[in-house]
């Protein structure tokens, strides 16, 4: 491995670790940072103040929920369609914007429904380690069991938001503060 390989292999993981939590917090749309933050980081050159990095979703990826975490049964998210680009900077923002439809399945039953979602996602890094995420349009958001929003915190929920809202995480990934404006749909009711 040259110096080179190992200097970009490297920073994939500092940024695959900075952004873990997207994969956990931000609904359908987590699975595609996974796959799309590996092909930004290993195509992006190593010094600081790179231009942003923008990549299409990637449709087909599937993001799993077990039983808990989103809804009180398994489920799974699928990017079906939609022209989203995901956009990220060297200082650890991150940008999505776009139409991304989603098919959701309850795996229990089988049943699924289709989220057409469109507009604009960012999140930016605090000093403290966590992070402030902003949406604005049609979007999904998963809050894990012991997050801070809408619901019974003692368990996860999934929605689906028209409108703005703010989510604010700390360090450890859990959401301490939750505000929105708009309406709000329980994804796991539409599915049971």
């Amino acid at each position: 491995m040259t110096m080179e390989t190992r200097s970009i292999t490297l920073a994939a993981a500092s940024r695959h670790r900075r952004l873990a939590h997207l994969r956990r917090r931000s609904g359908v749309l987590v699975g595609a940072l996974t796959l799309m933050l590996a092909c930004a980081v290993a195509l992006a050159p190593g010094a600081s103040a790179d231009p942003p990095v923008s990549i299409p979703a990637p449709i087909g990826n599937v993001t799993p929920y077990p039983a808990g975490t989103a809804c009180s049964f398994n489920a799974e998210g699928k990017l079906i369609g939609g022209n989203q680009i995901l956009t990220f900077f060297d200082d650890g923002r991150f940008l999505a914007t776009g139409r991304h439809i989603d098919r959701i399945t309850n795996l229990d039953t089988g049943k699924a429904i289709t989220l057409d979602l469109n507009g604009v996602v960012s999140e930016v890094p605090t000093a403290d380690g966590g992070s402030v995420l902003r949406a604005v349009g049609t979007t999904a958001f998963v809050l894990y069991p012991g997050d801070a929003g809408p619901g019974d915190n003692r368990i996860g929920r999934f929605y689906l938001f028209t409108g703005y809202f703010v989510v604010v995480s700390d360090a450890d990934f859990v959401v301490t503060s939750f505000r929105s404006y708009g309406t709000r749909r329980d994804v796991c009711a539409m599915l049971s």
